[in-house]
């Protein structure tokens, strides 16, 4: 069974040229295709936007979150040019945008830190970094949070089987 907003992730991946199976993929393994999918990072929160003057007066549960299909945190959909409540990111048109701003963000991270490695070893790296930061996901690998990036890579292959 394809995702039930396949047409939402084509229009953003066509956007910005980016592999609609990959992203299918990761919204499959951070979402389950839940749009309403929220997860609240108090260790972010404590880590990096306690003493940032851009949150610290906000309430850490609606900045400190992950919303949506592609699971991306407010600070970082902000990050990438997001305007607006956290909850917008509710959205699944405004979460695949600004998700998939993110991942094309981080594919040219990875192209610039290894230029020499082929473009599926730092699209790897991307997609590690997406889940779990830049530190210890850098091309080649090995990947500090290799599990979620099996996961993907995982579900990608059963979603291209599928058409």
């Amino acid at each position: 069974m394809s995702s039930p907003y396949r047409d939402e992730i084509v229009a953003a991946c066509t956007k910005h040229r980016v592999d609609p199976f990959l992203v299918e993929a990761m919204v499959t393994v951070e979402s389950s295709h839940h749009a309403d999918a929220f997860r609240h990072e108090a260790g972010f929160w404590r880590r990096y936007l306690v003493d940032n003057p851009t949150y610290m007066h906000q309430v850490p549960r609606r900045v400190s979150s992950s919303y949506g299909l592609m699971q991306i945190m407010y600070p970082v959909a902000c990050e990438r040019g997001f305007k607006g409540e956290p909850e917008r990111l509710f959205s699944p048109t405004v979460n695949l945008e600004y998700g998939v701003r993110h991942l094309t963000w981080l594919l040219a991270w990875a192209a610039a830190t290894a230029p020499s490695e082929t473009t599926a070893e730092r699209e790897r790296a991307a997609v590690a970094a997406y889940n779990g930061g830049r530190r210890g996901n850098r091309p080649p690998g090995p990947y500090r949070n290799h599990l979620y990036l099996r996961k993907v890579m995982s579900a990608r292959a059963r979603i291209r089987r599928r058409g």
